[in-house]
């Protein structure tokens, strides 16, 4: 075999571009050295691109001096180097916690962004089984125990994984090796670092766990890194297995008219534990996160227990799970109006939108363009105009050549889910329908346009902070699909033969 051709079959298809989370610390300061000395050999075709992102928290008085030595390291190795700001942001959970995710929501921006493949990290062996004992301290489950595993795929929480433009994994490559052969080799190196204060403090309990427990057990029982370290690898095992399970037990139990849903019969026949496993990992896989397990357990009970679409709501950070006839559904979770809709007078004076501010959005008024269904607007100046909420029983006629029907049918065939049908206001004139949001116009209302060409036609627009993306798109979209169904039927009423 030739020069080149042992070249070409020792070279990967495609090299990766890598992302090194850096700290400025001994352990992220060692693999950045590691990774620079490997990028910069002139035979080696595994790496293409090598960034540095240092991720600056707010949280210590010398963030911005670790920053700037971070800097100073990388333009001595040749490596480009990025500093992040984040907003560390509680939400109810820890200060650590909420610095964690932060940090890896930035990284993972920072490398869709860049068009990255890898991020790296500098977590090794001795944080595995701190993490280890510190899941266990609270009482955690197998995906607890088995601390943070070695690679896994980033997905933003609130994405799908299939929404993704191209797989990001993040990569501990130093899972198997202690902190003490990090440190020789940083000391044999001559390498620079910076110490966190903050990682001698008695407050955090991840500190008393390295400082003394570890020592203690080690002393209690020689070899205890090894053999804990073997009891989160077995774990990690046990909990693929128990992930395959949930994932082939997510496909069974998915609605077959509505493949994003989960069929709650199905999912109830499986047996306890195995209804938790699924509903975790349909969470996960619909991007929601994953609730602690007293809410998960309430949530089954629930699932169990209740029958009506309003009741069942299960909701961690910006997603809720909602019961929907005879499937759970995942949402945007939103934060209405305190006193809800309520009915109210409307007054129009030729102005652009009037405001709904207890049905968080706005009616927009849109002049009719030709061949559009639409009000006379001088109706709306000296007629009663009002925004009600639905009571039930109401009707709506949609097509020009269809009849009309109850409101709730028509919310039922555009997917409405009846928990969400009060908060769709419904507009009155005269005492009369005159539109519904999510729905559209009643053309029993609308003018003659060759008698009335001055018309208006309506449009809810939602506060889209307090609305769910999902339920916005599908606002936008029965609103144009009332205007290309009323055109069609029009056209076919015109060209429809005349009665003999």
């Amino acid at each position: 075999m030739s020069s080149k051709e042992e070249v070409f079959s020792l070279s990967p298809l495609n090299p990766i571009r890598v992302v090194i989370a850096l700290s400025g610390g001994r352990d992220s300061m060692t693999l950045l050295d590691v990774v620079t000395r490997l990028f910069h050999r002139h035979d080696q075709y595994l790496i293409a691109r090598v960034d540095a992102v240092y991720i600056h928290h707010g949280l210590s008085p010398n963030a911005t001096a670790w920053e700037e030595h971070c800097r100073q390291e990388c333009d001595k190795r040749r490596i480009p180097f990025h500093a992040i700001a984040v907003n560390v942001k509680r939400h109810g959970i820890g200060i650590e916690a909420a610095a964690r995710d932060a940090r890896y929501r930035a990284l993972e921006q920072y490398a869709r962004q860049n068009d990255m493949d890898v991020i790296l990290t500098a977590h090794h062996e001795d944080d595995r089984i701190e993490t280890f004992l510190l899941q266990w301290m609270r009482g955690a489950g197998p995906e607890g125990l088995a601390a943070f595993p070695t690679t896994r795929e980033l997905v933003t929480p609130g994405q799908l994984a299939s929404s993704m433009p191209h797989p990001i994994l993040l990569i501990r490559p130093w899972c198997g090796i202690l902190r003490a052969d990090i440190e020789r080799y940083a000391k044999n190196k001559h390498l620079n670092w910076v110490e966190d204060e903050s990682n001698d403090s008695p407050k955090y309990l991840r500190n008393r766990i390295r400082h003394e427990v570890v020592p203690m057990l080690e002393a209690i029982r020689p070899g205890f890194r090894a053999a804990a370290a073997r009891s989160v690898g077995i774990t990690a095992e046990a909990v693929e297995v128990l992930r395959s399970v949930a994932a082939e037990d997510v496909a069974k139990c998915r609605a077959k008219d509505n493949p994003h849903a989960l069929h709650i019969a199905s999912l109830l026949r499986l047996i306890p534990a195995r209804q938790a496993w699924c509903l975790r990992a349909w969470m996960q896989e619909e991007g929601m996160r994953i609730p602690n397990h007293a809410r998960l357990e309430d949530g089954l009970r629930q699932i169990r227990e209740t029958h009506s679409d309003t009741m069942l709501t299960i909701r961690v950070h910006n997603k809720e799970v909602r019961r929907w006839g005879a499937n759970l559904i995942i949402r945007d979770a939103v934060t209405r109006s305190a006193s809800g809709p309520r009915d109210a007078r409307l007054f129009w004076q030729n102005q652009q939108a009037l405001e709904l501010p207890n049905w968080n959005g706005e009616i927009l008024i849109v002049p009719c363009r030709p061949g559009e269904p639409g009000i006379a607007a001088d109706r709306l100046r000296h007629g009663l105009f009002e925004v009600r909420v639905r009571k039930g029983g109401e009707k709506l006629k949609l097509w020009p050549n269809r009849p009309s029907k109850y409101l709730k049918d028509l919310f039922a065939e555009a997917k409405i889910p009846s928990f969400d049908r009060s908060n769709y206001p419904i507009l009155w004139l005269d005492g009369k329908i005159v539109f519904v949001a999510g729905l559209g116009m009643e053309l029993r209302m609308c003018d003659d346009e060759s008698k009335q060409p001055n018309r208006v036609r309506f449009i809810f627009r939602p506060e889209a902070s307090l609305w769910g993306t999902k339920t916005i798109r599908n606002l936008e979209q029965a609103h144009s699909a009332q205007l290309q169904r009323y055109q069609t039927d029009e056209h076919a009423l015109l060209n429809e033969p005349l009665s003999k």
